[in-house]
């Protein structure tokens, strides 16, 4: 017959046990890591007696946690996808705020140069409006380096960042590891402790704060935790940790990788969610763009501003100079030369010297006459018996410049080549098909004086760059004792920190319009290098090089002299410092170029109407630029021409050029219009414009730069490329802020879903409470009432 007191010491203990699982609910009402537990009660197997089944009690089967996995995993993904905008948000902020402020912004301190200018070209002679100029230039650099520099500042707070987040990832998995391992301890795997579970899903939901995770979980109740393309974070006791290095491909940035096995591997680009995440979103897709965007627009104000000012006079007669400077642009450029009789060239001297660039060397020499000029030696040494065009791969182009053409050989680029002309009594160089990838430089070495001992004096050559390139030279002088060179600008493009060749890349911007905010890959695939514009991964050219896109020249080394190896990169950032490297060059007010530095009028003594109109500069570096010119209607020419006549030689430049209304009339790097109805003897006159202090026709097209087109290949003022810049981030930054607060309403609803399949409801376990308490408390009464009948049966024996 069923045992009475055994049946009640069942429940008595069931109960108990169920007592004390909701009591372990009501402790836990305030963890919101912690999973509902219920008990699950069962009758134990009856044992039959004559006619029946007698039932044996009760016993307490399994103590479950009631919890909802749909519900776990969405839980951690919202909360990665929460983690990941919330801290992109936060920096977004910061930028946003950085560039669209009122007054701290780019366009106030834009706004006042312009301004500026055009106060100078209402009185060009006058001091005040020329320094407030000068005042608003350094204003000018100061908010382009001030905005430069503070990005580049939030750029290392990101990577310090994500220094700090992978440490803290590290210590997260190395918990779960933990948990994993005592988990594992445990033979039964259907019974694992729930509070080890809760602990762990809790280091799960502070591991998805951080990163994106995938959790399998394994046979003997531990987890894998992979994180990417499948790396394993946490492989049931054993945790890898995540570690920083320098990006390979960018060393100055951070990069994210998994060490395990003795080896490390790369997982910065598959790293999503969380906070990991979001700072490696930012920095990829808001913080570059704004850098490259924000130096394209200095780069194109420096190099509008100098290309302009440099066609026009200063206060003081000269030819303008630059007035800003950035990063490296334009060609290897410069002069040499100068004052020869006045610096050791003496009458009899031999002077010789040498010119090497790109792994080719030029000995020019010339030896002086007695009724030699500056101008003599200066021809003498350009195209004389042993002058530069004698070298082998020098040819005569025709109209007065030579070039040194690209050969192949080892030490030198092909399609590489250096222009030379005769520059007043300076001879001028320039360089084409981009720069030099052995060092973009011209070195002046070797300096002979073959009579030097008997004149007492050794040649002295003068060195001085041109326009508005950027090369600079080592010394102003070169001399027997003491070399000097040009370095071009050109910047090495970065080497992949993998790469196992020799290879080398070196670049220049040439043209500002045609610059984009994209940074660039040059890969070699063991025979061509390939150039893809990052942006859209678009190879935009294929070969050897030289190659010339979006406003940059590209030119790798030789492939025989430099090897690289298949697979090696090297990248360009072409624009990112243009911003903090801005700086004014300009420290005299004097100095900015009113006037233009040509004149045209028409003779006084004319007899018919004929008029110079759209008198403009084509080439501020010709040599000829200010050399008086006549354009003559010679009444011994056919009737209807005129030609165009040096005032000085009285040599024939253009001869018996047909006129029309309107002609347009070309010659030593300026243009003009004629127009009316001239008469034989008529005479134009384009000269030097002297005493010119009133003159602001250059100042004027300096100011109209503020409205032309001179971005985006012409179809963005700068004003308008930094507006984009602005509107570009305001949107991001509200994008982020509209998805963050669509995010946040999925985490809570996340929550409040789990929360009512998993969280403790107090009226629930109240109830609970005195339903399981009155059990316990019936069972007792049984088990009291089977001690009276047992004493009951032992009085009657």
């Amino acid at each position: 017959m069923s045992n009475i007191l055994s049946t009640s010491l069942s429940g008595l203990m069931s109960y108990q046990g169920a007592l004390a699982t909701t009591s372990q609910n009501i402790a836990n009402v305030g963890n919101e890591n912690y999973t509902r537990q219920r008990v699950e009660l069962n009758a134990r197997l009856p044992i039959q007696q004559g006619p029946g089944f007698f039932g044996q009690g009760v016993q307490l089967t399994d103590i479950k946690r009631i919890i909802d996995d749909f519900n776990t995993v969405s839980l951690r993904d919202s909360t990665s996808s929460t983690s990941r905008l919330n801290i992109f948000e936060t920096y977004a902020g910061r930028v946003e705020g950085l560039l669209a402020d009122d007054q701290g912004s780019l366009m106030p301190a834009l706004n006042n140069f312009f301004n500026a200018m055009n106060d100078v070209a209402n009185d060009p002679s006058a001091n005040a409006p020329r320094v407030a100029l000068l005042g608003a230039a350094q204003n000018l650099q100061q908010r382009f380096a001030s905005l430069g520099n503070e990005l580049q500042r939030i750029e290392s707070e990101v990577d310090s960042s994500l220094r700090e987040k992978v440490s803290e990832v590290n210590s997260i998995t190395a918990q779960i590891a933990n948990v994993n391992a005592r988990i594992s301890s445990i033979s039964d795997v259907s019974n694992r402790p729930a509070d080890l579970l809760d602990q762990r899903e809790a280091l799960l939901k502070q591991l998805s704060e951080k990163i994106t995770v995938n959790v399998v979980e394994q046979a003997n109740g531990t987890i894998n935790v992979l994180v990417g393309t499948g790396q394993l974070l946490v492989s049931n006791e054993l945790s890898f940790d995540l570690v920083t290095q320098q990006d390979a491909a960018q060393p100055d940035l951070t990069a994210i990788a998994i060490q395990s096995s003795g080896s490390t591997v790369v997982v910065t680009d598959s790293v999503v969610g969380g906070e990991l995440g979001g700072l490696l979103d930012l920095r990829v897709n808001l913080l570059r763009s704004a850098q490259n965007q924000l130096g394209r627009t200095a780069i194109a104000v420096s190099e509008s501003i100098n290309a302009q000012n440099i066609q026009g006079l200063d206060l003081n007669g000269e030819l303008g100079t630059n007035v800003f400077n950035t990063v490296p642009t334009g060609n290897l450029q410069g002069q040499f030369g100068g004052d020869y009789l006045a610096n050791g060239f003496d009458v009899g001297d031999t002077v010789s010297f040498d010119l090497v660039f790109d792994g080719r060397t030029i000995n020019p020499s010339y030896t002086i006459g007695a009724t030699d000029t500056n101008q003599d030696i200066a021809e003498g040494l350009l195209f004389g018996a042993n002058g530069i065009l004698n070298e082998a791969n020098v040819s005569d182009t025709g109209n007065g410049t030579y070039t040194l053409e690209g050969i192949t050989r080892a030490g030198t680029t092909e399609n590489i080549t250096m222009v030379f002309e005769l520059y007043g009594t300076n001879i001028k160089f320039e360089t084409t098909g981009g720069p030099s990838p052995t060092g973009n430089n011209l070195v002046i070495d070797n300096v002979v004086d073959d009579n030097v001992s008997a004149s007492g004096n050794s040649a002295i050559l003068t060195l001085s760059s041109l326009g508005s390139s950027s090369t600079q030279t080592t010394a102003g002088v070169v001399t027997s004792a003491n070399p000097a060179t040009f370095i071009g600008p050109s910047t090495v493009a970065i080497p992949n920190l993998e790469n196992t060749g020799a290879g080398i890349v070196n670049y220049s911007i040439v043209d500002v319009n045609a610059l984009t905010t994209s940074d660039y890959e040059v890969r070699f695939d063991g025979a061509n290098f390939n150039v893809v514009r990052l942006s859209d991964n678009a190879t935009l050219a294929t070969g050897t090089g030289p190659f010339n896109v979006d406003g940059l020249q590209i030119t790798p080394g030789d492939i025989a002299a430099n090897v690289p190896v298949t697979g090696d990169t090297f990248y360009i950032r072409a624009t990112r410092l243009g911003a903090a490297n801005f700086t004014t060059e300009i420290s005299n007010p004097d100095n900015f170029a009113a006037s233009a530095p040509i004149r045209a009028n028409a003779n006084v003594g004319n007899i018919g109407q004929v008029e110079a109109n759209q008198l403009s500069v084509t080439d501020s570096l010709d040599g000829d630029l200010t050399r008086a010119v006549n354009i003559f209607f010679d009444p011994t020419n056919p009737a209807g021409t005129f030609d165009v006549v040096d005032q000085i030689s009285g040599t024939v430049l253009q001869d018996d050029v047909v006129y029309f209304n309107g002609i347009t009339v070309n010659q030593n790097g300026w243009q003009l219009q004629l127009n009316g109805e001239p008469q034989p003897g008529d005479i134009v006159s384009v000269q030097n414009n002297t005493n010119a202090q009133s003159d602001n026709s250059n100042m004027l097209l300096l100011a109209d730069i503020q409205r032309q087109n001179v971005m985006d290949n012409g179809n963005s003022t700068m004003q308008q490329s930094y507006n984009s810049l602005v509107s570009g981030v305001g949107v991001i930054s509200q994008q982020v802020s509209i998805n963050l607060q669509v995010e946040e309403s999925i985490l809570q609803q996340v929550m409040e879903r789990r929360e009512s399949v998993s969280g403790v409801n107090l009226d629930e376990e109240a109830a609970d409470l005195i339903r399981y308490q009155q059990a316990y408390q019936a069972a007792a009464r049984v088990i009291q009432t089977s001690q009276e009948l047992f004493n009951s049966l032992l009085s009657a024996v």
